[in-house]
This record gives structure tokens, C-alpha cells and sequence, in this order.
């Protein structure tokens, strides 16, 4: 017998296991009696976990051929990217004479999960693709028009592939602007760098370790450096062609706290920072000063996340409040707040949808997505069809389309 093969007597004895956790027992019976395998007639779905694990592998294997067909240059940046700022969104005086929008209509279009809770997700800055970290240390990598145009033919296959590196539950996931390289940081005190161009790869090709657990991280539009914040309080900036790492060394500057996320604006000109210390901070790329700081942003509870809009005005915070809020950086007031949802111990992640007309966020109260109009505030519906609290929204760049992860 080849040696990569299991036995007879093995595979009958999972298909009678089989048989008996489905509620066949008699059929099992006299599947034992036929072939004299030896069973204890026990139920197990050992087999269907297994067809399960294979289907997974053979989808992966086929959908990765629309990588490796692309030129890479790990350390090119993306020539084509836009610097100008996209003014999508709106302003102080047309929120005051806001008009409610209608409630969004969402369908489920497409689901897969981890073995683990899924916690973080992300689009390529294109909306061509997608990305998905979990608890149990895994990435999900899948192609967005597979997610929304299923056809049941044999290349109809979402998940390009699944991604293993990281020893401990993922945190943040950010795309490089060429699209073909995705970073992740975990628990492990680690960000990993996956090169998805090459076939088959599902190790990082580069990686940066430090010293704690790292909680988020954002590329800059350009490219050439990427964001992280940690448990500890102060901003690292990496090189990402030299890999050396920059921090802030003024102490007027830094958090109190374990800093939650990290994101550059639309231009990479700005980012700005959330923590555990209740407060929130813009600072500038150039020079890595912090210029603005908000102070006790949600009462003195932790800001989860941190959203900066397209025309780098306004930026949408959320804390363990259960209160979402939108602030005028320039003045440091606060325009509108989202109330409706539960949030007091989970750190949630809300987002806007493409053209900022919505707000959305996970509910702890529920297993929904609620669903707020952005200029007027109001609570418009509850997004169900979920059977778990619902850690993170992520919105395509591009169009309606919707990630949620729980």
C-alpha cells in the first residue's frame, strides 16, 4: 500500500463513525457487517472534519494562480496612488441642514470562517481583495468579486488562501498600496509581512519583533513606512526598506496607555492614535509631533478605534461608552454622536462606508451590525444574520460592500 494512503479498514471505520453521529445506526450496522471492519460504533464527524480541511486546502491551491501571474517588487511603492485628497465626504455646515438618508439595504452575500473568532479584516486600497486575522493565529486572504458574484462553478473559489505565521491571536491586518503584500501583527509581539504574489507561500518572507504585543498597524499611502502601536504607550514608525523602527522620545507626546489602533489619513500627511487612556491624538507624519490632543474623549473609558475621514477634517472615535463619536479636528468639538449600541468591554472596530454616508459597528448586546446615518446621527437598522458578537466592520474604498467579523 502507498504510504500516503490510510487503510481500508481506517476509511470504513470514519464512514461508519460517520453514519453513527448522523443518526444512522442500523446503516452503519450493516455497513460494519458487510465489510467486517473492525469499529467500535462510536459517533464521530472525524470525516466530514477532515473533507472539510481538504475542500479548504484544494480551494486555496487552485484560486492562488491569479498571484503568480503579477510582477512584485517588495520594496517598489504603488507609483499610481493618488495623493490628492478626496473630498467625498461632507463638512460642519452641510451637517446642519442634514436630511436622514434611508437605511443601506445589506444582503449576505458570502460567509467562511476560522477555526478561531474572527477579530480584525481589511480591503486592498483597490476593493479587489480582502483580508481576515483571527484568534486561533490565522489569516484568510480572498478575492471580493468571488465574495459577491458566486457562480457554484469549480474556480469559484473566494478564499485564495490561508496564511499561517503567527503564534499567538492576530490584531491588525494593513495592505501595502501595490495590493500584493499584507502585514499582520499579533499577540506574539510580532508584525509579519506576506509576500502574495508567490504561490503556495503562506510563511511571512519578512518580519519585525518587538518587545510587546502589537495591537494595530497602518502602511502609509506611499508605501515606505508602516504605522504600529503596542501595549506600550509610545508610536513606532518602521522603515519598511531599512526595517528600522522610530519612536517619539517626548514624554508630553506619547499615551498614558496601551495604544488600541493606529491609522494614517487619506494623504499619509496625518495619523492619528486611540487608547487605553481615554484619549485620543493627531499627529503630524512629517516631523512625528503630535499636534492635537483630546483628552477624556469618551468620559475617561478606552477609545477602541480611530477613523479619519477622507477629507482629513473629521475623525470618528469609539469608546467603551457604548458611544460613538465625530469630532472637527481643527476645533476639537465634537459634531455628532452615534448612541444605540453596547460597547463596554469589547474593543470594537466601526467604519464608513465608502462615500462616509454611514456608520457601523458591532452591538455586544446582540449578534447585529447597527447602522447610523453619518451627517444626521440617527440610528437607521440593525444589520442580523449573525450568531456571534460581531468584532469588527470593515467597508470597501470602492462601493457598498461590507466585511463583518465575528
Amino acid at each position: 500500500m502507498n504510504n500516503n494512503e490510510i487503510s481500508e479498514d481506517e476509511v470504513l471505520s470514519l464512514i461508519i463513525s460517520q453514519l453513527v453521529a448522523y443518526g444512522y445506526s442500523a446503516i452503519a450496522q450493516s455497513v460494519a457487517d458487510a465489510t467486517g471492519a473492525s469499529c467500535d460504533m462510536l459517533p464521530s464527524s472525524k470525516l466530514s472534519e477532515l473533507l472539510l480541511i481538504a475542500r479548504e486546502r484544494n480551494e486555496e491551491e487552485d484560486s492562488e494562480d491569479e498571484y503568480s501571474n503579477k510582477g512584485f517588487d517588495h520594496d517598489s511603492p504603488n507609483t499610481d496612488i493618488d495623493m490628492d485628497v478626496k473630498i467625498t465626504g461632507f463638512d460642519a455646515d452641510s451637517m446642519q441642514n442634514a436630511q436622514p438618508k434611508s437605511a443601506p439595504d445589506y444582503n449576505q452575500l458570502y460567509f467562511t470562517q476560522h477555526k478561531g473568532p474572527c477579530r480584525t479584516a481589511i480591503f486592498s486600497s483597490d476593493g479587489r481583495f480582502a483580508a481576515t486575522g483571527s484568534h486561533d493565529s490565522s489569516l484568510k486572504l480572498l478575492d471580493v468579486n468571488k465574495m459577491k458574484n458566486r457562480t457554484g462553478d469549480a474556480g469559484d473559489k473566494p478564499v485564495i488562501r490561508t496564511l499561517y505565521d503567527h503564534a499567538e491571536p492576530v490584531n491588525d491586518l494593513s495592505f501595502h498600496p501595490n495590493g500584493l503584500v499584507l502585514a499582520s501583527c499579533a499577540d506574539d509581539q510580532s508584525i509579519k509581512l506576506f509576500d502574495l504574489s508567490k504561490t503556495g507561500v503562506k510563511r511571512a518572507f519578512r518580519y519585525l519583533q518587538d518587545v510587546q504585543p502589537v495591537n494595530s498597524i497602518c502602511f502609509h499611502p506611499s508605501g515606505d513606512f508602516l504605522l504600529a502601536g503596542t501595549k506600550d504607550p509610545a508610536v513606532r514608525i518602521y522603515d519598511v526598506k531599512t526595517l528600522q523602527c522610530y519612536t517619539n522620545s517626548s514624554s508630553a507626546d506619547i499615551h498614558r496607555g496601551s495604544i488600541t489602533q493606529i491609522r494614517y489619513s487619506q494623504t499619509g500627511k496625518i495619523f492619528a492614535t486611540s487608547s487605553l487612556d481615554g484619549s485620543f491624538r493627531i499627529w503630524d507624519s512629517t516631523s512625528s509631533q503630535c499636534i492635537k490632543k483630546f483628552e477624556n474623549a469618551h468620559g475617561g473609558a478606552a477609545v477602541s478605534s480611530v477613523r479619519l475621514t477622507n477629507n482629513e477634517k473629521f475623525i470618528l472615535t469609539a469608546g467603551l461608552d457604548s458611544t460613538l463619536r465625530l469630532w472637527e479636528i481643527s476645533s476639537g468639538k465634537v459634531l455628532m454622536e452615534y448612541k444605540g449600541h453596547e460597547q463596554r468591554t469589547q474593543m470594537l472596530q466601526p467604519d464608513f462606508t465608502y462615500n462616509e454616508d454611514y456608520v457601523m459597528i458591532g452591538d455586544e448586546s446582540s449578534t447585529d451590525v447597527l447602522c447610523y446615518d453619518t451627517q444626521t446621527g440617527i440610528f437607521l437598522k440593525r444589520i442580523s444574520g449573525h450568531n456571534n458578537l460581531v468584532r469588527c466592520v470593515a467597508a470597501s474604498p470602492i462601493d457598498n460592500g461590507v466585511l463583518t467579523c465575528r
